[in-house]
């Protein structure tokens, strides 16, 4: 297992489908959010975003991927380049083949979308078609290729596909050096990626400065200098920092006890634990489950 896999896994990110089809008519896309990655999948015909972030409106051609994080700028799809519709009523949902666009359209909710691991992404990551690389190419050719049948269980198909689109786009952006600072950046260092991926894989395991510098081979201060520069704490701090996205994970998702879930988290005591997550969500771990009740 790498880091990349393991914080994947600890954090259990999947895609919910919310579009997958055709578009005709003076159609808007409104898909902003604050504690989601909205991604968009062109599939056919021509798209334009209209964002802050760019100072013309950016044309997406069939085949291109755009990624929005929720640091990302207000932004929307529309159908021209010069002229955004008031609102969603004359957008025509239509099948795959008489749609003028197509899009595949979801999103992946992040438990800690203000930490500093999802900060240091762009807000807005585009990957053209030409950029994707053979594995990406090929997953988008699966996704369209079930998108435009319906079958039993396509949804459900295309959801699982999609949970390798947000991965892969990571990844792309750790290789294109897209990330130059944060836990992804610091994959690119073969030992700090060691480290990381002992933290991320075992978060209950009572991780010392000096047993990871054993396992990754490294001294304590060459390994808190460069866990520094990269991530900006210490390798403990990051350990404390991931045991709570997880702890937020298995709450929001699960029936586990908090003491549970402390216990999961390393913790000692269900007091220990309920004290450090109010420290960092502002919410006792009961109130903050009861906030997705």
């Amino acid at each position: 297992m790498d880091a990349l896999t393991a914080l994947a896994d600890g954090l259990n990110l999947r895609a919910k489908l919310a579009y997958a089809g055709g578009v005709c008519g003076e159609w808007l896309m409104d898909h902003n959010s604050d504690h989601s990655v909205w991604f968009h999948l062109l599939t056919k015909g021509r798209g334009w975003v209209h964002s802050p972030a760019w100072n013309t409106p950016l044309a997406l051609e069939d085949g291109d991927l755009i990624l929005f994080l929720p640091h990302a700028a207000r932004h929307l799809l529309s159908y021209s380049r010069d002229h955004v519709p008031a609102d969603q009523t004359h957008t025509r949902p239509t099948d795959w083949e008489t749609g003028e666009a197509g899009f595949v359209c979801g999103e992946i909710e992040l438990g800690s979308p203000t930490a500093s691991l999802w900060r240091a992404m762009p807000a807005e990551i585009i990957i053209r078609k030409s950029e994707g690389g053979v594995a990406l190419g090929r997953l988008i050719e699966l996704i369209v290729g079930e998108a435009s049948m319906q079958r039993f269980g396509t949804a459900a198909v295309i959801e699982r596909l999609c949970d390798s689109i947000f991965l892969l786009a990571i990844r792309h952006c750790i290789e294109a050096g897209m990330v130059r600072e944060g836990v992804f950046a610091a994959m690119r260092d073969r030992r700090l990626a060691m480290v990381l991926d002992l933290i991320h894989r075992e978060p209950w395991h009572p991780w010392t400065i000096d047993g990871l510098c054993d396992r990754a081979g490294l001294s304590k201060t060459t390994l808190t200098e460069k866990f520094g520069a990269s991530i900006g704490t210490s390798p403990i701090e990051y350990l404390a920092a991931w045991r709570m996205q997880i702890a937020a994970r298995w709450l929001r998702e699960s029936a586990i006890s908090v003491e549970r879930v402390a216990e999961r988290c390393g913790y000692e005591s269900a007091s220990a634990f309920s004290k450090a997550f109010k420290r960092s969500f502002g919410l006792s771990p009961g109130a903050y489950r009861g906030s997705f009740g």
